[in-house]
Formats: C-alpha cells, structure tokens, sequence
C-alpha cells in the first residue's frame, strides 16, 4: 500500500450573507472616541440654582400640622406642601415688611 499526503482543500471564500441585517453586521464599525465631546454649555436662568433642603418639623403636642394641611387642601389650586409653606413665608415677610 502505497503513501499519499492528504489532500489540500481548496479555501473558501467567505460569502456576502443573503440576509440584508447579517450584512450590515459583518461590515462593522468604528470604535468610539476616546474623549466624548464636550457638552454644549445651556443658557440657564440664575434662579435655578438649588439652596440647601431644612426639612420641617412640627412640634408633636400640636395640631399646627393639621391646620397646615386643610388650608392646603381646601384652596382652589392644589400645591405640594413645601410650596405651600414657602408661599406662607413669602407672604408673612412681605406683609411684615422683611
């Protein structure tokens, strides 16, 4: 019995998938930038600027929090609480003249 080499295959061209998104997968893409872009600066008004929360607490042996929230409730707009009790304290300073 006589010795052969294996044979050589021929190599195969890869064929363009007939799937148009399998297509647009093998193409591939770019890598991203190594910096992002610097983020277009928005003109802002000042007043948006938060201060510092207090949160609110209302002494345990009075009704204070109760009387607070049926004048909330009982005005024709409703407002979050702590709109509320800033609208009081506007009023209040200006009609003391703070």
């Amino acid at each position: 019995m006589a010795l052969s080499a294996k044979p050589i295959r021929p190599a195969l061209k890869p064929a363009e998938p007939a799937d148009p998104i399998e297509a647009f997968i093998a193409k591939g893409g770019s890598v991203p930038h190594a910096e992002p872009p610097a983020p277009v600066p928005i003109a802002t008004p000042e007043l948006t600027v938060k201060g510092a929360q207090h949160p609110l607490k209302f002494p345990a042996d009075s009704d204070l929090f109760e009387r607070l929230e049926r004048a909330r409730k009982g005005s024709a707009v409703r407002l979050p609480r702590n709109t509320w009790v800033l609208q009081a304290i506007a009023e209040k300073l200006a009609r003391d003249g703070g």
